[in-house]
């Protein structure tokens, strides 16, 4: 009986080390791009940052351009990787909308660099992003969001006249200027977005605003009374 081949540890280590390398250049460039964008970074900057050489970059990507893509398409596709688990089993659309919401929220609070280098795609026009092979989308978002708000017109919970793109523009975007404008909101108004009780506030307030306009029995009967002077 033949035994089977080995791969000899020496290739091992080469492709663990070659992997490695990969993802330091991609880690590096991903600071770097979101904090510059394209045109405030050069590929011996992410060389110095990675701290490997600089032929790497062309080996393993071929180009600046093409690490900027494979930049954007590891931050974008964090997205699929949202809580959506949260959302499946839940009864009503209105809490598993709820729920989709607070997984976003989360998702942008702990991935800063997303909202960086969609706010460097809009300055840029974006052009890296618009190339057919790099297509890059929120589908897993957008395909559980229609579902739901779907149902929920379906089952009578939410209202029939919604427009379902701008009702995702306004879901996306109330989450979204919160984390892109923290810090010139924070010191605008004094306060400190960064804070986990203001989060909690912002993201209960979204709510309030969000389902009450979408809902066909919105708690309309609550007053909101002014501050006391």
């Amino acid at each position: 009986m033949k035994s089977a081949k080995r791969i000899p540890m020496r290739t091992h280590r080469v492709r663990r080390n070659s992997d490695r390398t990969r993802r330091r250049l991609l880690d590096a460039s991903i600071r770097l791009f979101s904090a510059r964008g394209y045109h405030g970074v050069s590929v011996d900057q992410i060389v110095a940052a990675a701290r490997v050489n600089k032929r790497m970059v062309y080996h393993y990507f071929g180009s600046k351009e093409a690490i900027y893509r494979a930049a954007l398409l590891e931050v974008y596709n964090r997205i699929g990787r949202l809580e959506f688990h949260a959302v499946e089993g839940v009864g009503q659309p209105k809490e598993k909308l709820k729920r989709l919401l607070d997984s976003y929220f989360k998702f942008l609070h702990k991935n800063p660099e997303f909202t960086q280098l969609v706010q460097w795609g809009n300055v840029e026009g974006g052009r890296h992003i618009a190339k057919k092979q790099y297509v890059l989308s929120m589908n897993p978002l957008l395909e559980r969001f229609k579902k739901i708000v779907e149902e929920g017109v379906r089952l009578g919970e939410f209202r029939r006249d919604l427009d379902l793109d701008h009702l995702m523009v306004q879901f996306i975007g109330s989450c979204f200027i919160y984390h892109s404008n923290r810090i010139s909101l924070s010191q605008g108004l004094d306060m400190d977005l960064g804070n986990p009780s203001e989060r909690a506030r912002g993201l209960n307030l979204i709510h309030t605003l969000f389902f009450d306009g979408i809902s066909t029995t919105p708690r309309g009967s609550r007053k909101i009374h002014p501050k006391a002077a």
